[in-house]
């Protein structure tokens, strides 16, 4: 445990031996004795050596730089500014001694480069357009607490807010950040890289992962985003395969939230129910427009949906985050969110409510809902969105989210905790249900109305 003397105390003690004394005597194990002049001291902090983890509000390791996150003062595995500490391939929490596509945690095992249907890209695991905070975060699972790897913007901002300098602390060359906000610095020791076996660019570069994925056609490339820092250059705009390891430097601050924001209807559609229905899809302007794929729980549109990159995964336990019997009108509510507080996503009885009360028709591969009062809406169908992304061709079935989980159990009766409650139609054969749908995968919504 930290102990802090005040300057207070120290005076005191200090002037206990006569007026005239103004130093603060220390007597080393050695015998030796080391006189520090009172003045020079503002306090005296007992800390651990060699203990590697900050903890909340730690401020000899939390560094203010003057920017929207903390810095931490050195890397994750080290225990002081100039240690290397660990490389850590991306996604993954352990270091180890070769750094292979081959031992990469996060690819396939089933990718088969011989088939034609797999492309390079596929090999991987994609974890998302950022994993900060997540079960893959080295900095977020070591330190805990709201200790995080940084994001691409993250690192620019620091970036674009230091001044740089090639220099050298302890006998170890790296980039030193002084703060143009705040004064205060950070070091970056040059520990280089890791591909494979071989252990490169040392003490010549810095090379750090950021969260963030590379978003330019990230269907056809797996990298990720990193920052390097060397005596001339320093940026966040370079990429690399996930499996090279690099250096990881934690921020400490909450994990930027991404919400996406649409147009609200300004009518909804009375269908003489016991809800009012929006006339069209969230993230839709026309009623037979496609909208935005949404994964259960989650408030923003992806490039692709599978498990490892569902928000609500935990990749560590192979578990999944208990959001509740509903996520109507919560803070999980894609549709409450996104269209303001008058709309959330439906229940699975407001689905079932038009099922049963009213008349499906079909026009093309969309449903024409008319309900008892003879007002209508259309529903389309656009299938559900995969690892490769929104569906290109075959669209005859529909889904669309309610916000009530499923409650349904699997053979061994256990819950089916990785689905929510869906409106499964397809139009050619006239057939719509309540069905099961794995909440990491990317459907519809159809909001209902809660407003006065």
């Amino acid at each position: 445990m930290k102990k802090t003397l005040t300057l207070a105390l120290l005076a005191a003690a200090a002037l206990g031996a006569g007026a005239q004394e103004r130093a603060m005597r220390v007597h080393m194990a050695d015998g030796s004795t080391q006189d520090i002049p009172v003045g020079n001291v503002s306090k005296i902090t007992f800390v651990s050596q060699g203990d590697p983890t900050p903890g909340p509000g730690d401020e000899d390791r939390m560094v203010d730089m003057g920017v929207s996150v903390k810095w931490a003062a050195w890397n994750i595995g080290a225990t002081k500014p100039s240690d290397y500490g660990n490389f850590y391939a991306y996604g993954e929490i352990e270091p180890k001694d070769e750094y292979t596509v081959d031992n990469y945690k996060w690819q396939d095992p089933d990718w088969n480069d011989d088939e034609v249907l797999y492309e390079q890209w596929e090999r991987y695991f994609k974890l998302g357009a950022t994993m900060t905070g997540t079960g893959y975060d080295v900095a977020h699972v070591k330190w805990g607490d709201q200790w995080r790897m940084p994001t691409r913007e993250e690192w620019s901002e620091l970036i674009n807010n230091c001044k740089w300098t090639w220099t050298a602390v302890d006998g170890v060359t790296g980039c030193m950040a002084t703060s143009n906000i705040t004064g205060n610095k950070i070091f970056f020791p040059a520990a280089g890289n890791m591909v494979d076996a071989e252990h490169t660019h040392d003490q010549l570069g810095c090379f750090y992962w950021t969260s963030s994925e590379y978003d330019d056609y990230p269907q056809v490339e797996c990298r990720n985003y990193r920052a390097n820092m060397d005596g001339t250059h320093q940026s966040a705009d370079g990429y690399d395969y996930p499996e090279v390891g690099f250096s990881v430097r934690a921020v400490y601050g909450p994990v930027p939230e991404k919400v996406d924001k649409y147009f609200a209807p300004s009518e909804p559609v009375d269908l003489g129910l016991s809800v009012k229905w929006a006339p069209y899809n969230l993230g839709a302007n026309s009623e037979t427009g496609k909208g935005t794929y949404f994964c259960w729980g989650e408030l923003a549109a992806k490039y692709y949906t599978h498990r490892f990159n569902y928000k609500h995964y935990d990749p560590i336990n192979d578990s999944y985050a208990d959001l509740g019997e509903s996520i109507c009108g919560t803070e999980y509510d894609c549709a409450t969110r996104c269209w303001g507080e008058d709309w959330r996503m439906p229940t699975a009885a407001e689905f079932q409510e038009l099922i049963d009360k009213c008349t499906w028709t079909r026009s093309g591969y969309s449903v024409v809902i008319t309900g008892p009062n003879g007002n209508r809406i259309v529903l389309p169908a656009y299938e559900g969105m995969s690892y490769r992304g929104e569906p290109s061709g075959y669209i005859r079935t529909g889904y669309y989210w309610s916000g009530d989980a499923s409650t349904s159990t699997w053979a061994s009766g256990k819950v089916k905790d990785d689905c929510g409650q869906a409106l499964k139609f397809n139009a050619e054969q006239g057939t719509h249900t309540l069905y099961d749908y794995y909440r990491g995968g990317g459907i519809q919504v159809r909001p209902v109305y809660v407003g006065k």
